[in-house]
């Protein structure tokens, strides 16, 4: 067969166009064949004509037992989803790909899946003077310091180590999702960039003959500093990975567990220090004890985030910002993961100010620092010591 020779599709006989076709290790397919392969499946350059035939008829299969699914739950975001059909144990993943648009996703046993877990997505952020806090958010340039005493700039370099390990890594993951995130970073690349996570992603793998890569749709993206965003990312991808945990498991048993229910999952934990502080809000009580004392820095921080991220109030059910008692119903802020959200911004936020404290502190202790003159008092000419009596206090030279 020449280079150059007329190639036809071995499925339906119409001519291949070369630059849409897919080859197989036995001949060719042309386009319109080539998008009747399920989405998933891989490897066609390696598999036979009578392979495709095989799929697609089991395609024409999928199709008729697709109209029998009847979704028992789901879990994950508006595009992209787990569902579950408990009663004839199958599960599909809807995503927003050529399979689902044309009613056709491919169905999978409870026994075809094999393992599952969540990825971070990340961006990069710059940090210029390696301090751990990125440039738009750092209200001090630690190379201020780099002329001063080598051992105290030491010491605030472990510092800004510790307030950067507090930043990265497993640290800022909710317990709940630590067992099933696998590539939790260290956050801070080889050059000195911090990398921020932007996103987290659902990924599975299932036994399938024509499917040899992994699975995976993102489950929500994250705005850059918006924790609360990355919280609800990490509570939704709990939520899958529990979905997931009772596919393996047979499903029934566990179906009245985890979902169409409150989730106690390590998001709504009660938590220490201010976590009596959060009691309150749901309580009444934190509103009369602003009122009636100081507040603390936390508190402050606290308040305002809450009053710049959006929060759902868990009485009426409707959401709200710039508030800390429900627009709707009047009722002070109880939402739990918007609190903790709230916590360990104020956390971090404290962390990185105390840390700015200390570099500034430094930097005006090098400066000379100028006593005060006292009525009366004098210098004395070969010391320099400041008297008020008729001789110098540190060498005993007399007043002149």
């Amino acid at each position: 067969m020449g280079l150059f020779e007329k190639k036809y599709c071995d499925i339906c006989g119409d001519k291949v166009n070369m630059l849409t076709q897919q080859k197989l290790s036995d001949g060719y397919l042309c386009s319109d064949c080539k998008h009747k392969l399920g989405s998933f499946t891989s490897g066609w350059k390696q598999r036979t004509v009578d392979d495709v035939k095989r799929h697609l008829e089991l395609r024409e299969q999928n199709k008729q037992k697709y109209q029998q699914f009847n979704c028992s739950a789901t879990a994950g975001g508006s595009n992209s989803s787990i569902q579950v059909d408990f009663n004839n144990r199958w599960f599909i993943f809807a995503i927003n790909n050529r399979d689902y648009k044309s009613g056709n996703p491919q169905i999978f046993d409870f026994s075809q899946l094999q393992d599952f877990w969540l990825e971070q997505e990340y961006r990069t952020l710059s940090d210029s003077d390696h301090d751990g806090i990125p440039d738009n958010r750092d209200n001090f340039d630690n190379r201020q310091l780099n002329n001063q005493n080598n051992g105290f700039n030491g010491f605030m370099n472990t510092m800004s180590q510790a307030f950067r390990n507090m930043q990265t890594g497993m640290v800022n993951v909710p317990l709940s999702a630590q067992p099933f995130v696998r590539n939790a970073d260290s956050g801070y690349s080889s050059s000195g960039s911090i990398k921020e996570v932007s996103g987290i992603k659902a990924c599975f793998r299932v036994t399938d003959p024509y499917i040899t890569n992994e699975i995976s749709f993102t489950v929500a993206y994250v705005s850059s500093n918006n924790q609360m965003q990355l919280m609800q990312a990490y509570e939704t991808g709990v939520q899958i990975m529990q979905l997931c945990q009772q596919i393996k498991q047979g499903g029934m048993q566990n179906m009245n567990q985890g979902f169409g229910q409150p989730m106690n999952n390590g998001f709504n934990q009660p938590q220490q220090g201010y976590g009596n502080q959060h009691q309150a809000y749901g309580q009444n009580g934190f509103a009369a004890s602003a009122a009636s004392a100081p507040k603390t820095r936390e508190q402050e921080i606290m308040e305002r985030v809450i009053k710049d991220n959006d929060w759902v109030c868990t009485y009426c059910k409707l959401p709200n910002i710039g508030t800390l008692t429900c627009k709707h119903c009047g009722e002070p802020i109880s939402d739990e993961s918007a609190l903790k959200f709230a916590r360990n911004i104020a956390k971090a936020e404290l962390m990185s100010e105390n840390l700015a404290l200390m570099q500034q502190g430094y930097v005006q202790q090098q400066q000379p620092m100028q006593q005060p003159v006292q009525n009366g008092a004098w210098f004395c000419p070969n010391c320099g010591t400041q008297n008020t009596s008729k001789f110098c206090s540190g060498c005993g030279t007399p007043k002149q």
